[in-house]
């Protein structure tokens, strides 16, 4: 979190996508919809909790999930049939390299404190509003294995960028000849607080074996060259 090499951050700037218009189709009782006229979905970056609306009968979604390059989940039973009719899905999203934590959202002609709030329950609140995006969520689309972050309101200017600065995340480690790809001072942090959470669990060790296991923690976080910051290194659950 301090910026040590190999566990920093990226910045880098971008802009979302904006509307897409195609021909779309649901079933009554069903959460699928079906789009023709050789969109594709996937390539078309369209995520999760972008705004689905149909031209004719106006009704708005937002989708759930991306099933396939032609068929998206909006979640939710549909509660009328609606025919192959013309439709505009308003893509909000902003489609990130990685996984990794995103630490802010600021446009990139504005100052710091022109940054987005982190809100993950904004959707509960303006669903289908539209305008300059004043809050963001980290979300992953399962459908297209994308990590991204959406803006809310959905943006309709599509003209204006944003910088952000994300985490890197490193690959996992799933194999004995897999290599953690870290610096020494942070491979010695991690250690050291797995072997502290180790003694904590086991509740076998003295007094001496848990202060010297805090000031190893301590001389770790020096090594991080940031002792003030209780928490070096993030890590996922």
């Amino acid at each position: 979190s301090d910026g040590v090499p190999g566990v920093t951050y990226d910045t880098f700037v971008g802009s979302p996508l904006g509307s897409l218009a195609t021909t779309a189709a649901a079933a009554v009782r069903s959460s699928t919809v079906t789009v023709s006229g050789g969109t594709d979905l996937v390539a078309e970056k369209v995520m999760p909790h972008d705004i689905l609306t149909f031209g004719t009968a106006g009704t708005q979604y937002i989708v759930q999930d991306i099933i396939s390059t032609t068929t998206l989940s909006i979640g939710i039973l549909a509660n009328a049939t609606i025919s192959a009719e013309a439709a505009t899905i308003t893509r909000r999203a902003l489609v990130l390299p990685s996984s990794g934590q995103v630490i802010s959202v600021i446009p990139e002609s504005g100052n710091r404190s022109d940054g987005l709030a982190r809100e993950p329950a904004v959707a509960r609140r303006t669903p289908f509003q539209t305008g300059t995006p004043r809050f963001f969520e980290q979300r992953y689309c399962e459908g297209s294995l994308t990590s991204f972050a959406s803006l809310w309101p959905a943006p309709t200017d599509t003209t204006t960028q944003y910088t952000i600065q994300q985490s890197q995340f490193a690959d996992q480690l799933d194999a004995d000849s897999d290599t953690l790809r870290f610096p020494e001072e942070v491979i010695d942090a991690i250690l050291e607080r797995a072997r502290d959470c180790y003694l904590t669990w086991t509740g076998a060790a003295n007094q001496n074996d848990l202060m010297a296991s805090y000031r190893a923690l301590r001389d770790t976080s020096d090594a991080l060259k940031n002792s003030s910051n209780s928490r070096q290194v993030f890590f996922k659950t």
